[in-house]
């Protein structure tokens, strides 16, 4: 089977769906729309009602759109594996093509197991979230808007992990930007949700300055973005020993790959928020939930790995260089350390997280940091592997919020048609301390959020367990300081979220509207149950081996159920054998056997933190809204968790990074715009030419040349003859009849003598 060719068909079907619901979404969902427009009707008139038929519509299409994209992303895996592995370049067009300078960027699909590992992941899951936001965003105004965003988001992803060039990549590295703003300040009425557009936005193009800095280096130095070509021609002067001249000085090969690959930490960090770029994330939950979910857990936020997943050649070149001691940054360690960190301290800021959705982000950013610490330590397939696995549990967490939130809002409209209800505008229907007791109104919802929860806990059988221990190991063997920080941090997860747990499902409802608060509409819960039986059987894509001995006698031999994913990915993640012993070799790609040390301990500290959370710190409390977190009041360790989470970075963004925008903003403004581009410009440059060029067409063109030249030299040349003409005008017939007679022998002559 070979469905290569249906490449193209990943990127048409969320294209359609955005033109679809830009151009006639609107008219579906809201078919009064434009007359009560025209009609000059209020805006709350014109949003209050939808039709449901439309929304179905709107809705459906735009999922059957991303179900295509994953039917396709499906069949390219299936022509993979019938291809024996081998990666397929389906070139659309040249998008540049300058011959005289030797520079092409073809626009061009990479088919490999690497990116059509994130295919199946962003079209799966993103589907997924597509058929939730169904019934989630139901009576929205903007219903089909929303539609047309999230289907432009997925185009934008696809683009990104199908890119074979690094410029390719970023076109679709900076869409995701783009949408994200979109997205995250959907309802922009709001003055918050505005400022966490613009945070995340700003926030992201420190990361995007870096990437594109990153791309320059490398063009100047190998003339190309292609991946094959850089990696290749890379390892082949590394391999040689050949120095680069760059901005006048020779450095080695191991020396110019070390920053291009800080500067894509750099990028990685803004999108997959890191340290110090991570603060925007958080405040990304000002976007409807679906956009909550489809962020954190399978697109944006996944993008920085995949960037350095991809480069894995130029971080291992590195890595090679520094054992040599040719390098004076070793940025894989870079890489890793800071993963490692920014879990251990988002972990520790999600204690004092009272939304239910911070908590979650929290939580994103720390399994990002085990991600990338992995891809630190060369564990490519590791981090790989926890990100799918990520994107199921996280994904099933966000969407499992989203309907407890539904379910308390629902309970608190139902209070507001009680008379005898207070009146709360200012209820806020994410905040834990607002719930309590809701297994037994939310069944399904609570029963899945349990196995998000727990997996994300890395509690055994369920996937997270698998792939976090599997970092935990790769980390314990080559890092012990990685694998400490990243161990405190496994333990943090466990605790905040069985603190989440404690508070939301237990106990007894804290206020009246969890008391009323109801289940979702299948629409809503059946997507949560397929990504509960995923975070469940999602280990089974890469179980280690038992023992090492297995591992080693299994070696080679991809297709048993063993390693799976290892076997699956090492056709992208290929070692380069430029001699004889292979100079640059990816060593951690060889199998794993489970560490049961690693793994017991890693298990048993979580059981003990989520046990310590659920039973000890919150048994009895907090049994009131008003009653002060119990983390609290803690001797010591309470307050120095409650510093961490008002301390860091974000107060430093806005003290910084904000002003600093704000500078730049008016400067902008006021001296390049307006007293540059204004003033200079425009009043001295093209106003004064503009008047110049007018008068002189009005005096010179104009009246003397049209009007004094052609208009009244026409007139003088009728004038003069009509004066000749006039002479003829005798009023005697005789000589009418005379100028008749010598016109008609005029005539005949001129015939004869044709004729002769």
């Amino acid at each position: 089977m070979n469905a290569f060719g249906l490449a193209p068909l990943l990127l048409i079907f969320p294209a359609i769906g955005v033109l679809f619901n830009a151009l006639v979404g609107r008219r579906f969902v809201q078919p009064d729309y434009y007359r009560l427009r025209r009609e000059a009707a209020p805006d709350a008139a014109i949003a209050a009602h939808n039709d449901p038929a439309g929304e179905k519509w709107s809705g459906w299409f735009a999922s059957l759109m991303a179900l295509g994209s994953f039917a396709v992303a499906v069949l390219l895996a299936l022509s993979l594996a019938g291809n024996d592995f081998d990666a397929e370049t389906i070139t659309l067009f040249d998008w540049f093509n300058v011959p005289a300078a030797n520079f092409r960027v073809p626009w061009a699909m990479q088919i490999d197991t690497l990116s059509v590992t994130m295919m199946l992941v962003v079209t799966g899951v993103g589907s997924l979230i597509h058929i939730y936001a169904i019934g989630y965003m139901h009576g929205d105004p903007d219903f089909s808007r929303f539609f047309t965003y999230l289907n432009l988001f997925l185009f934008f992803m696809l683009i990104l992990v199908s890119a074979n060039n690094y410029l390719m990549l970023f076109v679709g590295w900076e869409g995701v930007g783009l949408c994200s703003f979109l997205l995250i300040g959907f309802w922009f009425d709001s003055v918050s949700n505005s400022n966490a557009a613009r945070k995340a936005f700003v926030v992201n193009r420190i990361g995007d300055f870096a990437v594109i800095l990153a791309m320059i280096l490398l063009f100047i130095v190998f003339g190309t973005l292609g991946f094959d070509a850089i990696f290749n021609s890379a390892a082949e002067r590394f391999a040689s020993g050949e120095g680069i001249a760059i901005f006048g000085r020779e450095v080695s090969v191991g020396v110019l790959l070390s920053v291009v690959t800080v500067l894509f930490l750099i990028g990685a960090a803004g999108k997959s928020a890191q340290i110090p770029l991570y603060v925007w994330l958080p405040d990304a939950m000002a976007g409807p939930t679906p956009v909550s979910a489809l962020i954190h857990a399978a697109t944006m936020v996944t993008s920085g790995i995949y960037l350095i997943v991809r480069s894995n050649v130029l971080y291992e070149i590195v890595r090679e260089a520094a054992t040599q001691g040719d390098v004076w940054l070793h940025s894989p360690n870079v890489v890793a350390y800071i993963g490692a960190a920014t879990a251990l301290l988002a972990g520790i800021i999600a204690f004092t997280q009272f939304d239910i959705k911070k908590v979650l982000a929290y939580s994103t950013i720390s399994q990002l940091g085990f991600m990338v610490a992995a891809a630190g330590l060369g564990a490519y397939v590791a981090a790989m592997f926890h990100l799918i696995t990520h994107a199921f549990f996280k994904a099933l967490l966000f969407l499992s919020a989203g309907s407890v939130i539904h379910g308390v809002e629902h309970g608190h409209h139902h209070l507001a048609h009680d008379a005898a209800a207070p009146d709360e505008h200012g209820f806020d229907a994410q905040d834990m301390r607002n719930m309590g007791g809701l297994r037994h109104q939310m069944r399904t919802t609570f029963w899945v959020y349990l196995i998000g929860a727990l997996a994300l806990a890395g509690i055994f059988p369920l996937a997270g367990f698998w792939s976090k221990d599997e970092i935990l190991a790769y980390a314990n063997e080559y890092n012990i300081g990685v694998y400490i920080l990243l161990t405190l941090a496994a333990v943090g997860t466990a605790f905040y979220m069985g603190r989440q747990i404690k508070l939301v499902f237990f106990g007894e409802p804290r206020h009246p509207a969890a008391e009323h608060a109801h289940e979702s509409p299948p629409l809503m819960t059946v997507p949560l149950v397929i990504l509960a039986a995923l975070a469940v059987v999602g280990g089974l894509l890469n179980l280690p081996f038992l023992t090492a001995g297995a591992a080693e006698a299994a070696h080679n031999h991809p297709e048993g159920i063993f390693l799976a994913l290892e076997g699956w990915l090492e056709h992208s993640l290929a070692s380069f054998g430029l001699t004889e012993e292979g100079l640059v070799n990816l060593p951690l790609l060889d199998p794993a056997s489970l560490n049961y040390l690693v793994a017991g301990l890693s298990l048993g500290l979580a059981l003990l933190a989520f046990g310590l959370a659920f039973y000890v710190v919150y048994g009895r409390r907090p049994a009131t809204a008003e009653e002060p977190d119990p983390f609290r009041s803690i001797p010591v360790l309470g307050p120095v968790i409650w510093w961490f989470a008002i301390l860091p970075l974000n107060t430093l963004y806005m003290k910084f990074v904000v002003p600093f925008f704000n500078r730049m903003a008016h400067w902008l403004a006021h001296t390049v715009d307006w007293a540059f581009w204004h003033d200079f410009v425009h009043d001295n440059i093209i106003r004064d030419l503009f008047v110049g060029f007018a008068r002189f067409s009005s005096s010179v063109l104009d009246r003397r040349g049209l009007d004094g030249g052609l208009v009244h030299g026409a007139a003088r040349l009728a004038r003069g003859l009509a004066s000749a003409l006039r002479v003829t005008q005798t009023g005697y017939v005789r000589n009418y009849a005379l100028g008749l007679f010598v016109g008609v022998v005029a005539l005949l002559a001129y015939f004869l003598l044709s004729a002769g």
